[in-house]
C-alpha cells in the first residue's frame, strides 16, 4: 500500500502528458509546472478535483487536449472537473481544446480564479472566411450539452467566479440548476454562441463582466439566437449589474423554455417555465443585428438603468407581464426603442428614447387567437423623453393604456390613442422598489467596479454592427 501510495504522488508531480484516465488533484496531490496533453474523450475527465477545505494554486500548469488540430467542432471530453466539492479553490490554470474546459458538479462555495478556459468545443461558423449558418437551440438543455462551454456549473450553490476568460469558442461560462452564485469581472467576449447561460438558475449575480462580441452568421445577417448574456427555464431573481454585452446577436436575451407553448386546440397558452423576477441593471446591450435587450413570455422582470443604442431594437419585451423598463437610454435603433407585443400591465417610466427611426414605444396585440388569449391591456408611457422617431408613441389593439406626462419633440402621437388608467399604482411601485433589497444590493455591486474595468464602449475598439466579421469559430473583430 506503501508503494502505491508513492507511485500516485509520483505520478501527480510528473510533467509528462496526462491519458485521460481521471488524474486526481486534492490537498495533497497536485501537478508540477509545466504543460500537460490529455486525450479529450467524454465521460473521462483528464484531472478530476475532489474534497474540501483546500486551494489549489496551478499557476504556469497549462492543460491541453491532445488533437486539437482537427477543429473546434471536434472538439470533446472534460478537462477538469471538479466533482461535489465544498470550500475548494482552483486558481490560475490555464485549459483547452476540450468539450468542456473546467466542469463543476454539485459543488458548494468554490471559488474558480483567474483561469483561462479559452478555445473549448464551438459548431463552425465560417470557411475561408464564407459565413456557415447554424440557428442555435436555445431551449433544448441536450443541445446546450452537445455545445459545451469554457467553464460550465450544475447542480451547484454558493459559488464563486472572478477573472476568468472563456472566449473564442462558442458559449463562454454556463450555469445549470445553480443558485446563489457569483459571477465578476470575467471576459467572455468573442464567442460564436453565448457569453453567459443561465439554465434553470435563480438567485445569482453577474456582474462587472464583458461579454461583447457573441454573434454567429445566420440567414444573410448575424445573430441565430446568440447573446451576450442568456437566460432561459425558470431563471428566478438573478442580478444581471453593470455588464457589457455589445455586439451580440441580442444583447441579453431572457424567456421561457416553451416559447410560449401555445395549444392551437384549447386557445391558451402555457408560462409554466417562464424567467420572472429578474433585475437587469446598468447593462450595455448596444450595436445588436437585432434587439440589445431581449426579455419574452416573463413576469415581473425590472430593466433598470441599461444602455441600448444602435441595434434594430432596443427593447423587445413580447408576451411580458409587469415588466418595468425605467431610466434606460435607449438611442438611434433602427426600428424602435421599445416594442411590447401581446403585453400587460408593463410600465415605461423616465427612458430616454431618442433618435430611434420608426417609434419611441409601439405596443400592440396581433389580431387573431393570440390576441383573444393574451390581450395588450393596462400599460404605461409615463414621463418619458421620447425625441426625433416617426411616432413617439404607437398602440394598436391594445386596451386601457396609459400616456401621460412625456416630453415629446419632433415625434408624432398616434392620435388614436386613449389615455385611461392612472399612473397611481406606478410610483408606489417604483418607491416600494427604491426602498427594497434589491436597491440597497444594486448600490453595494456598483461600488465594486473592478480597477481599470471599462465598458467596451469606452475603449479604442471597433464599434457598431460593420465591426462584426465571420472567423472560423469566433466572430472576428473588423
Amino acid at each position: 500500500m506503501l508503494f502505491l501510495a508513492l507511485a500516485s504522488a509520483f505520478i501527480a508531480q510528473s510533467s509528462h502528458a496526462v491519458q485521460p484516465s481521471g488524474q486526481l488533484l486534492d490537498s495533497k496531490h497536485s501537478m508540477r509546472p509545466g504543460v500537460y496533453e490529455a486525450v479529450g474523450q467524454d465521460g473521462h475527465p483528464a484531472w478530476i478535483v475532489r474534497g474540501n477545505d483546500f486551494s489549489l494554486d496551478l499557476s504556469s500548469r497549462t492543460l491541453r487536449a491532445s488533437g486539437t488540430g482537427k477543429g473546434q467542432d471536434a472538439n470533446t471530453g472534460i478537462g477538469v472537473l471538479v466533482d461535489g466539492c465544498t470550500n475548494v479553490t482552483l486558481k490560475n490554470l490555464d485549459v483547452s481544446g476540450f468539450r468542456v474546459n473546467i466542469m463543476l458538479k454539485d459543488c458548494k462555495n468554490v471559488r474558480i480564479l483567474g483561469c483561462r478556459a479559452s478555445k473549448s468545443r464551438a459548431i463552425r461558423m465560417g470557411n475561408a472566411g464564407k459565413p456557415v449558418d447554424t440557428f442555435l437551440n436555445l431551449r433544448n438543455i441536450d443541445a446546450w450539452r452537445g455545445y459545451g462551454a469554457g467553464i460550465w456549473l450544475e447542480r451547484c450553490d454558493g459559488c464563486y467566479l472572478e477573472r476568468n476568460s472563456a472566449s473564442l469558442a462558442q458559449n463562454g461560462v454556463v450555469l445549470v440548476e445553480c443558485s446563489h452564485c457569483n459571477l465578476v469581472n470575467n471576459d467572455c467576449s468573442t464567442n460564436g454562441g453565448w457569453g453567459f447561460a443561465l439554465w434553470h438558475s435563480d438567485r445569482n449575480t453577474l456582474a462587472w463582466n464583458h461579454a461583447d462580441f457573441c454573434n454567429r452568421p445566420w440567414a444573410g445577417g448575424w445573430g441565430g439566437d446568440s447573446a451576450g448574456i442568456v437566460a432561459v427555464n425558470i431563471c428566478i431573481a438573478n442580478q444581471f449589474i453593470a455588464n457589457s454585452i455589445t455586439h451580440g446577436g441580442d444583447g441579453f436575451f431572457l424567456s421561457d423554455r416553451l416559447n410560449g407553448g401555445f395549444d392551437t386546440k384549447k386557445g391558451t397558452y402555457n408560462f409554466a417555465t417562464a424567467s420572472n423576477n429578474n433585475f437587469i441593471a446598468h447593462n450595455d446591450g448596444s450595436w445588436s443585428p437585432n434587439n440589445a435587450f431581449e426579455g419574452t413570455f416573463s413576469e415581473a422582470n425590472l430593466y433598470y438603468g441599461n444602455h441600448a443604442e444602435e441595434s434594430n431594437y432596443g427593447f423587445w419585451l413580447g408576451f411580458s407581464n409587469s415588466s418595468f423598463v425605467y431610466d434606460n437610454e435607449i438611442l438611434k435603433n433602427r426600428s424602435e426603442g421599445i416594442a411590447i407585443g401581446q403585453g400587460m400591465g408593463s410600465m415605461i417610466y423616465r427612458n430616454r428614447i431618442i433618435g430611434n427611426g420608426n417609434v419611441g414605444v409601439h405596443i400592440w396585440s396581433d389580431d387573431g387567437p393570440a390576441r383573444t388569449a393574451r390581450p395588450s391591456d393596462q400599460n404605461r408611457v409615463i414621463e418619458n423623453q421620447i425625441i426625433d422617431s416617426k411616432l413617439a408613441v404607437s398602440l394598436e389593439r391594445t386596451n386601457h393604456a396609459a400616456i401621460l406626462n412625456n416630453t415629446i419633440r419632433n415625434a408624432a402621437i398616434d392620435p388614436k390613442i386613449k389615455r385611461g388608467i392612472p399612473p397611481l399604482a406606478e410610483s408606489m411601485r417604483l418607491a416600494s422598489w427604491k426602498q427594497s433589497s434589491t436597491a440597497k444590493r444594486l448600490d453595494g455591486w456598483m461600488l465594486k467596479r473592478p480597477a481599470n474595468w471599462q465598458f467596451y464602449r469606452d475603449t479604442a475598439g471597433p464599434k457598431g454592427q460593420e465591426a462584426l466579421k465571420v472567423g472560423d469559430f469566433a466572430p472576428d473583430r473588423g
